[in-house]
């Protein structure tokens, strides 16, 4: 993740070990991977074990980037919310 914003200068990272925070958004995330399979397996697919997991897990392999990028975006947003000013600032904003 790049270290400001390009379009308005805005600092992402608060603090040393701010986006820490971001583990449990992305946890709450690929549970939500994990819950639909396991609905869509029980509703309708009635797979074995093996073949849910697989699943499960090639499911989460390839949204993990997106996962990633997301989880920082949410957990970002519960602290700093979208100002249209800041595009008209220059100097990076630390606030």
């Amino acid at each position: 993740m790049k270290p400001t914003c390009k379009e308005c200068n805005l600092k992402y990272e608060r603090e040393t070990g701010f986006f820490y925070g971001a583990m449990y958004v992305s946890y709450a995330l690929m549970s939500g991977i994990l819950i639909i399979w396991f609905l869509a397996d029980l509703l309708w697919l009635y797979l074995d074990a093996l073949t849910l997991a697989t699943l499960v897990v090639s499911t989460m392999l390839v949204l993990f980037p997106v996962v990633f990028r997301w989880a920082r975006i949410i957990w970002l947003n519960f602290f700093i919310k979208y100002d249209q000013s800041y595009s008209l600032k220059k100097p990076a904003i630390n606030a």
